[in-house]
């Protein structure tokens, strides 16, 4: 055990939390005041576009009968796309208009359905017309309802599927993965009235549950009706379903082969359909290089209680004598239909093996002496020789059944992405899966964010020579849209990491992209989906070549590449190098192995919360960091020391528990009078992360959306006291709202702040990931006599507000400049004992 461990936060303080008050605004916008306005005008138009739908759909339906095609299942409900007040109009409101929300898309856009032939909708507009009813008004906010099909090509599916669509064959045979909405309301639980007695209160919300329990019972029957009726369509339309359904809290999905003629079918008349992709051959990029290297060294198994970290990738050479001793290789696994071997057989020195000697070694490969693994690997086997995922292997039913099949498993390395940029409204059946998994089953995924192709004339998807054809240098193209992070690297929960160069190279006809600990020529970056920071941190991938003309030629070389270990099949040497973020990936599951060998209990979000508390930026953007680095680099390169241990200059301290919304946790630490005294003018570091995980569902949008409860967390602001924060962040009786806080300078300066305008990094917010991160280097005596921080519930779309969800924070401090005893002023301070950790 280190001597200087983690150490637990000071008791939390529970209570609950009342949302600042937002300035009062009753601003309409322009086009709901002019639908108010011209409120017979508005509400005819909407009535007209209500029959002209209704009309063309029956002549539809009636048009697919005389070609003999078969009946849509409930015909009677009709699609329907609306463009909504998104400011001022919950897309929830919509049942009240009866209409099923199937997905809610950008720009105020949402998809929909009736199944009560519009009777609810032209009741509503009838009362909005007639000024007349409780909600006379809401019609106005319905701002379009759009007539045709050519909606459902736009929006529903992916931008490779659009730009093909008019060129299809009706007899081509194409695999898509298709998404279909299955979601039952369920009305928010009830608020105790000021004057109702505790009984009267209790027997309510016991209704509630019940409804709710009768409810979500029906959304599962709903969920197989609809399965079982799609199977049927899918079947009488010629296609073939290739894979399981796999289930989400509001819609399902399942990879299907479709004729040309069949899908375009499908498409435009299946109503609660909202996502459709073409099958996409995952896979990764590695231009192997050579080099010749002497090995003279031993290697001892590891402990039986050691890590174990579940490797998902293309085999293992399993007897490789580098890496044999650490291969558990009782749970082998082959999911390759046919081919039960689980060796790594992908040319150039294999790519499972080289990431398995990465999680083993991290960033420095022993070549002498006696080296004790401290991790063991598992070999979960899904990409072929070629190393592309077969397509009867469905990402979201594979990382069902690894897994099911590695139950006891905490860690997953998956260095495998798509070859194209995510999609950025809905969250990917694969990314939602491994939030699901991640959320329920409490396990972490460490995923690279996939690999910018020296060559690729897909304009959508370029490769770096053709950026720089374009005119777009190094870095300017990372942050293009192009280079954004490829699916399933945003994934809310997983870890997400990207790839820094290892070192500078330049001579006379060639030299690297880019110095030491800047972002690698080829990494994808962020943001993730809805802005979340993506990647999480970065790692060691190497960095390409490039000739010094104006028609470059990209290459490799062993300097600036990492070190792997490569297969030896082909009598190659053991130990070669290579780039990529697939290298980056694993030296992340290294890290986090070793805490999950300090810390035995650890959960994952712990996990995440220690690696990013150890991550940190280079220097030169450390104290002053930009939207450009946090979208490069995440949070920056961890540290296996900082994220395992502390020294006497700096302590971290961490909890972890659960939180309902509408709820807060109060820590707070004791700051000796020896590190604040006025006149000393040490730099102190300050560092806070919190990682957490919720429920999810697919078809809403942005994050607050997509989870069940979402967290955040405040700090006391320079010269606030314990009571003060306390009283500004929690209220115990029903009075008033505190005003909401302005960015004053009373507040610690963090870097990115919860406000895209405040803070020194512009445009990003922490709220917005799951993963928050902060951070301030200040001045010794600006430190306050009681350091404060608060974990707060937000409601996300999750009724019942006392379903907690679970979360990990961290604070550490670090004196920069100074040889001062943090660790030991601050444990005593606050009475903290240090915890003697076994692992079982």
């Amino acid at each position: 055990m280190s001597e200087f461990p983690h150490l637990r936060l000071p008791i939390k303080i529970p209570a609950k939390h009342k949302s600042p008050r937002r300035p009062f605004n009753k601003t309409v916008s322009k086009q709901t005041l002019d639908n108010l306005i011209n409120r017979r005008q508005h509400g005819r138009i909407l009535r007209n576009s209500v029959d002209q739908i209704t009309n063309d759909w029956y002549s539809q339906i009636a048009a697919r009968e005389e070609e003999l095609l078969p009946a849509i299942p409930n015909a009677s409900t009709i699609p329907i796309f609306l463009k909504i007040d998104s400011n001022e109009f919950d897309a929830e409101q919509l049942y009240s208009f009866g209409i099923e929300v199937i997905a809610e898309e950008d720009g105020g856009f949402i998809i929909g359905a009736s199944s009560d032939n519009f009777r609810s909708l032209k009741n509503k507009i009838a009362e909005f017309i007639k000024n007349d009813g409780k909600f006379k008004n809401t019609a106005a906010k319905l701002w379009n309802i759009i007539h045709g099909n050519q909606w459902r090509i736009d929006y529903i599916l992916s931008e490779e599927l659009k730009t093909k669509w008019d060129t299809i064959e009706v007899d081509e045979v194409l695999l898509v993965d298709i998404s279909v909405a299955c979601y039952v309301k369920i009305s928010g639980a009830p608020s105790k009235k000021q004057t109702e007695t505790d009984n009267n209160f209790q027997r309510r919300y016991e209704n509630w549950l019940n409804r709710k329990e009768f409810l979500e019972i029906q959304r599962v029957d709903l969920e197989m009706q609809r399965q079982d009726e799609l199977d049927a369509f899918i079947i009488e339309l010629g296609g073939e379903r290739k894979s399981d359904f796999v289930g989400y809290e509001d819609s399902f999905s399942c990879r299907v082969l479709f004729s040309g003629k069949a899908l375009k079918d499908f498409v435009i008349n299946y109503q609660y359909l909202f996502d459709v992709s073409e099958y996409d051959d995952l896979t990764f990029e590695h231009p192997e290089t050579g080099a010749e290297e002497t090995i003279e060294v031993g290697f001892e198994v590891p402990d039986d209680n050691a890590s174990r970290i579940c490797l998902i990738d293309s085999g293992i050479q399993e007897e490789h004598r580098m890496i044999r001793d650490a291969i558990e290789t009782v749970n082998s696994k082959s999911y390759l239909s046919g081919d039960d071997s689980v060796a790594d057989t992908v040319p150039g020195g294999g790519h499972g093996t080289k990431v398995a000697g990465a999680i083993l070694f991290g960033n420095t490969i022993p070549k002498t002496g006696t080296h004790k693994h401290v991790l063991w690997i598992q070999n979960a086997k899904v990409l072929d020789r070629n190393g592309w995922l077969p397509e009867k292997l469905y990402p979201p039913e594979l990382m069902n059944n690894v897994i099911n099949d590695y139950q006891d498993t905490k860690i997953f390395n998956l260095s495998i992405n798509s070859k194209r940029p995510c999609k950025t409204v809905h969250m990917s059946e694969w990314a939602a899966t491994i939030d699901s998994i991640s959320h329920n089953r409490d396990k972490l995924f460490i995923i690279s964010t996939g690999n910018i192709n020296p060559f690729n004339v897909t304009a959508s998807n370029p490769g770096i020579i053709q950026h720089l054809m374009k005119g777009r240098d190094y870095p300017e193209y990372l942050l293009e849209d192009a280079s954004r992070i490829a699916n399933p690297a945003q994934s809310c929960f997983a870890l997400t990491v990207g790839s820094v160069a290892n070192t500078k190279y330049n001579d006379e006809d060639k030299e690297s992209f880019t110095e030491k600990d800047e972002p690698s020529s080829l990494t994808r970056t962020g943001p993730g989906i809805w802005k979340m920071i993506k990647p999480d941190v970065v790692e060691y991938g190497g960095d390409y070549i490039k000739e010094k003309n104006q028609n470059p030629l990209i290459s490799t070389l062993p300097v600036t590449s990492a070190e792997v270990i490569k297969t030896t099949f082909d009598g190659s040497n053991a130990i070669g190098y290579d780039v990529g973020t697939s290298y980056a990936a694993p030296k992340v599951s290294h890290i986090a192995g070793a805490i999950l060998n300090e810390i035995p209990s650890a959960s994952a979000n712990l996990i995440r919360t220690l690696i990013v508390q150890s991550a940190r930026l280079p220097e030169d953007k450390f104290r002053n960091p930009s939207i450009e680095n946090i979208r490069m680099y995440g949070y920056g390169i961890p540290s296996k020391i900082r994220a395992t241990q502390n020294f006497a200059q700096r302590i971290t301290l961490t909890a972890e528990s659960t939180i309902a919304a509408k709820e807060a946790e109060i820590y707070t630490i004791m700051i000796p009078k020896e590190l604040n005294r006025p006149g000393d003018e040490y730099d102190i570091l300050i560092e806070i992360t919190l990682a957490f995980t919720s429920k999810t569902r697919r078809t809403r949008r942005q994050t607050k959306s997509y989870l069940s409860t979402w967290l955040d967390w405040q700090s006391s602001k320079f010269g606030e006291n314990y009571n003060q924060f306390k009283a500004r962040i929690s209220q115990f009786s029903d009075g008033d709202e505190i005003e909401e806080e302005d960015d004053n300078a009373e507040n610690i300066p963090w870097c990115i702040r919860e406000s895209i305008s405040w803070g020194t990094v512009k445009g990003l917010r922490r709220q917005d990931s799951s993963l928050q991160k902060d951070w301030l280097v200040t001045k010794s005596y600006n430190l306050p006599a009681e350091f404060s921080i608060a974990v707060i519930g937000h409601k996300g779309w999750e009724k019942d507000l006392t379903e907690e969800v679970p979360y990990s924070i961290a604070v550490s401090f670090e004196v920069l400049n100074a040889e001062i005893d943090v660790y030991n002023l601050i444990r005593i301070e606050n009475e903290i004992e240090i915890e003697q950790r076994v692992r079982i």
